[in-house]
């Protein structure tokens, strides 16, 4: 199956969306579980939906042809496990910092993963594309970085906030490779790939995460599950979100995708205004702009290739 040039485009808009839900959602439930809890429930509770969405693939397409192998559990095994590394350092960058501020700071995955793309995956990266990152990677420290001073910028660059943030785009970065080696090296039905391969990466981080909880944690589990409405809720959403980004990579270069899903830090703006009632200032609009100009140029340059 060949999917049309566009349809990764509003996959990638739908899983944004996704994601920047159950962000927020994440966020809120933290102090009740704490990082790791917020993390696991991301897993755990998004495996019946992914299910249900690989059921669903198969019965709409037929049995797939999938070619399982040791290269496939080692792609799926790096990407399982940087995915797990880079929430629980988002949610702890989330710990004192802005929503926004943290979304800005993990988008600078896109210059990590157009890097990783290119040494693992051997993903060309073309000028158009490079521009774009480019673009798009200093509209989100702009919008970072703006009202501050010299001297606080400075501190900023090195506070805990930051690097946490900086550090979870990198493992971000390698989950994204890792699923992508995966999904191509399991099937050339790119549905069918991208569906299981969620409920298989769920799979094994719930399982590792659980055995973590068994031994050094084991309290955690029924804080939990007393918070189940909202641990359902971040799964339903997180599931939505890997099965959007399993899909669009599996037919888009990954630098392409994940430069358009700079559009998230828009998102997150909505979500930051509605709870925290924040305006954009002249800056921040340039830097608005800026970053919808580099996904416009990441799109049209997929259409022409």
């Amino acid at each position: 199956m060949t999917p049309v040039w566009w349809l990764w485009i509003p996959i990638t808009l739908f899983a944004s969306g996704a994601q920047t839900i159950r962000n927020a959602t994440q966020r809120h439930i933290q102090d009740e579980i704490g990082t790791m809890g917020a993390t696991f429930i991301r897993f755990a509770f998004a495996i019946p939906f992914a299910a249900a969405w690989f059921a669903l693939i198969f019965t709409l397409t037929g049995k797939p042809q999938l070619t399982f192998s040791s290269g496939y559990f080692a792609w799926l095994s790096l990407g399982a496990i940087s995915q797990i590394v880079g929430t629980a350092l988002m949610l702890k960058a989330m710990q004192g910092e802005n929503f926004t501020l943290v979304t800005a700071y993990v988008k600078t995955e896109i210059l990590q993963v157009a890097v990783f793309g290119l040494v693992f995956l051997g993903e060309p990266l073309g000028i158009p594309t490079i521009l774009a990152v480019a673009i798009g990677t200093t509209a989100v420290l702009t919008l970072s970085f703006t009202h501050q001073d010299r001297h606080t910028v400075i501190s900023k660059l090195i506070s805990p906030g930051t690097m946490y943030g900086v550090a979870s785009g990198a493992a971000f970065a390698l989950s994204t490779v890792g699923f992508k080696g995966a999904t191509i090296a399991l099937s050339s039905n790119y549905l069918s790939a991208a569906a299981l391969t969620v409920v298989l990466a769920q799979l094994l981080q719930t399982l590792f995460m659980s055995t973590h909880f068994a031994i050094y944690q084991k309290g955690l589990m029924t804080r939990i599950l007393k918070n189940w409405k909202h641990s359902i809720f971040v799964g339903a959403s997180g599931a939505c979100a890997s099965i959007g980004w399993f899909t669009a990579m599996a037919i888009e270069p990954i630098a392409h995708v994940r430069t358009f899903a700079l559009i998230e830090v828009l998102m997150s703006y909505v979500v930051s205004r509605r709870f925290f009632r924040e305006r954009l200032t002249p800056i921040q609009f340039l830097a608005v702009i800026s970053l919808t100009l580099s996904v416009a140029m990441v799109t049209m340059h997929s259409a022409v290739d």
